[in-house]
């Protein structure tokens, strides 16, 4: 069987992006590498069950943009959701939808956005079955 390992996402500053996910979401800098040349990469999560591999691209382009394909990552975090996002709006981070129950009514939820324009999803743990 198959098993969700990561997902990847191309930053526009490695360090403000490692910053954004390890001190204001809590997650670890699990690595980092450097491929001369090529890429700068950092992968952040609680393990290596699941994880968000980030890439710096070392070759000249424009600034990256989320795709129109792409919708949002999403974290479970521990809860209260509310002083997390709290917390974050007074760190200066946007706060796309404001804390509230989500659609089967088992969790909080909030919408916030990382440096690089991604939406990020914060769960409260379930707390029970999807009705």
């Amino acid at each position: 069987m198959a098993r969700y390992l990561h997902t990847s996402i191309f930053v526009n500053d490695m360090d403000e992006t490692i910053d954004f996910y390890t001190k204001k979401l809590g997650l670890k800098l699990l690595d980092k590498a450097h491929y001369p040349g090529n890429a700068d990469m950092a992968f952040v999560g609680r393990d290596w069950d699941a994880y968000i591999e980030l890439v710096y691209d070392l070759e000249e382009h424009a600034p990256y943009d989320v795709g129109n394909r792409y919708e949002h990552l999403a974290l479970e975090i521990d809860p209260p959701l509310t002083d997390l996002v709290e917390r974050l709006r007074n760190d200066g981070v946007k706060i796309v939808k404001e804390p509230k129950k989500s659609p089967g009514g088992t969790r909080a939820l909030a919408m916030i956005e990382d440096p690089n324009g991604v939406v990020v999803e914060l769960l409260e743990p379930k707390s029970g079955p999807i009705k």
